[in-house]
């Protein structure tokens, strides 16, 4: 090698390629903060963006698919003699609204006993303590199992999760990305010396 070719290239510069292909030409502050925090950041923004847009987008569709806003009530024959404790309150069955008979009549026909009340609820501080309903000569324990109630939170989660989503994957795919370029980079330089 003469000495104009020493003096051409710096001993601290990478090369420019190796056997497996490009290398990636930039300073070591460049090279961790592409290498490491971009992917990191990205990481994080995937991770806090999948549950916002999980809740944001069952918020929107939750009411449309009846997934919510219809308690559950159970219906427990009372045994002949039986005698509840003065507490329970006790309903006749006229007292209860459309909704909540019609419910009963399920739960009562169902195997698990168990029915969704479909409507107006005009009974409910009872049935969350429980009651007795006389129905057609025979006495139930009723009871609301499960509210259902709707989940509120703002919908505009779910396009901020979205986007939060979408930032995450450009940042965890940023050094691949980079070092794509930087090797184009390289062989245009490469084909416009020779």
């Amino acid at each position: 090698m003469s000495a104009g070719d020493d003096s051409s290239s710096d001993a601290t510069e990478p090369p420019a390629t190796d056997e497996t292909g490009p290398v990636e030409p930039t300073t070591s502050s460049e090279s961790l903060v592409l290498t490491y925090a971009a992917p990191f950041l990205g990481v994080l923004l995937i991770a806090s963006g999948l549950p916002l847009a999980i809740t944001g987008g069952y918020v929107v569709v939750q009411d449309g698919i009846g997934l919510c806003g219809t308690p559950s009530i159970t219906a427990d024959p009372v045994a002949e003699g039986e005698t509840p404790p003065e507490t329970v309150e006790t309903l006749p069955a006229a007292a209860l609204s459309p909704a909540e008979r019609t419910a009963l009549e399920e739960a009562i026909d169902s195997p698990l006993q168990e029915a969704n009340v479909d409507g107006e609820m005009a009974n409910r501080e009872a049935l969350l303590e429980g009651a007795i309903v006389e129905y057609e000569g025979e006495r139930y324990y009723v009871q609301i199992t499960s509210q259902n109630s709707c989940l509120e939170v703002a919908p505009l989660l779910f396009p901020i999760g979205g986007i939060a989503i979408l930032v995450g994957i450009a940042g965890v795919l940023t050094p691949p990305i980079y070092r794509k370029m930087a090797g184009f980079e390289e062989r245009m330089r490469g084909e416009r010396t020779e």
